[in-house]
């Protein structure tokens, strides 16, 4: 039978339980990448079978009303893009922002999504969005250039690409990038690749 939310749950109930879930999603996904770097395909399917029954139970969650939809919006969201369902994290992170449209970290999750699933003109628009929540993190600036770039705005995606540089130097994605765009000798476009930041749920 089909487990229901408890709706005698307060919303301080929820956000802690959500909470628990977004922290456990963190050491999944540590446990997914290692799998992958093994090509273990049996330990992923495990990994990701866990990973989709958390998005399943945030699912439940947001159904719920109160103040911690938001949040389960975003947890499930984390858990999609984990696994890689980027049209369905991308909806999760859309329906947080249209509950919290100043959550950062929201907008900087759905500008991966929007970049891995080659949605450019949508992810420059969300990743200049994170940029202004997070001036100072080379991740968004990594994923506005990665945009910019396949819009075909080189000037401007080689620029992006050094300021995320600036603040990550160790990002081989931007660093290929900034390679690439100086020598202007390849054609625009490459793999988003890289990981996301781990950026803390929604506090909201």
């Amino acid at each position: 039978m089909e487990h229901q939310p408890y709706t005698h749950l307060t919303d301080a109930d929820y956000d802690s339980k959500l909470r628990e879930m977004g922290n456990y999603l963190w050491t999944l996904e540590q446990d997914l990448l290692a799998a992958a770097s093994r090509q273990d395909e049996t330990l992923t399917n495990q990994v990701e079978q866990k990973i989709s029954r958390l998005v399943a139970t945030a699912d439940r969650f947001f159904t719920v009303p109160g103040r911690h939809r938001s949040l389960a919006a975003y947890v499930a969201g984390l858990g999609l893009r984990m696994i890689g369902n980027w049209a369905d994290a991308t909806n999760r992170f859309l329906r947080v922002l249209e509950l919290s449209p100043m959550n950062a970290e929201a907008w900087l999750e759905l500008s991966w999504c929007l970049a891995e699933a080659g949605n450019w003109q949508e992810c420059e628009l969300a990743a200049r969005k994170g940029t202004e929540f997070f001036p100072e993190t080379g991740a968004v600036w990594g994923n506005l250039a990665i945009a910019l770039d396949n819009l075909g705005r080189s000037d401007e995606a080689l620029s992006a690409a050094q300021t995320a540089l600036r603040f990550d130097p160790q990002d081989t994605r931007s660093k290929g990038l900034v390679d690439r765009l100086s020598r202007k000798d390849e054609p625009p476009g490459s793999d988003p690749g890289g990981q996301p930041s781990s950026a803390t749920p929604d506090r909201d």
